[in-house]
């Protein structure tokens, strides 16, 4: 078999698209090193083994999350035109290899809170935490924006689920429009 050339940025790509697609557990060493155009000891080379192979795959895929969605709600722009930015950056997300949905949050439900890749996913949502409210306390009192991002990702993974379900993007359009309509409506009661 000839060598093939790759980086560890390709390899990492080809491998999260698998874990993606089929999650943790239910992906072989086998496709992943074919994702990655390497044989198996080729890829345990690198990376030691399939849970070290993940956990390299949930950094790329956050620093990746964080280049591509998180940056969305910073800047000058009007508040609703970031947030429908950010909106849609999640949704190319869901909908990348093949509408299997929030990777972060598929592996979550996969591996659980404190398993292998607790540390990792608890980084995930901690940044989209401290962002998503950052970009809400520009609007908002700190104790509702924190209320209000904690429901923004609750329709939002709900959302996801139902999309998932379905394999229909209007649970997706639905939330855009709730998430969207919420910067100009009260959360409590006057």
């Amino acid at each position: 078999m000839p060598k093939v050339k790759t980086n560890r940025a390709e390899i990492l790509r080809a491998v999260w698209k698998v874990f993606h697609e089929k999650g943790y557990h239910d992906a072989s060493l086998q496709q992943l090193a074919t994702a990655a155009g390497l044989g198996k000891a080729g890829l345990l080379h690198h990376f030691g083994s399939k849970a070290d192979l993940m956990k390299a795959a949930l950094e790329y895929a956050m620093e990746w999350y964080e280049t591509r969605v998180l940056t969305q709600l910073q800047g000058d722009a009007p508040a609703a035109e970031r947030l429908g930015a950010f909106m849609d950056c999640h949704f190319r997300l869901c909908e990348l290899n093949g509408g299997a949905g929030c990777f972060f949050a598929n592996t979550i439900l996969e591996t659980g809170g404190n398993g292998l890749f607790a540390a990792g996913l608890t980084h995930f949502h901690n940044r989209w935490k401290e962002v998503t409210q950052a970009f809400l306390q520009e609007r908002f009192p700190e104790a509702e924006a924190a209320e209000r991002t904690y429901r923004l990702f609750a329709d939002y993974q709900g959302s996801v689920i139902l999309y998932k379900l379905y394999q229909d993007t209007s649970h997706l359009e639905r939330f855009r429009a709730r998430a969207l309509e919420s910067l100009n409506l009260p959360i409590y009661p006057k």
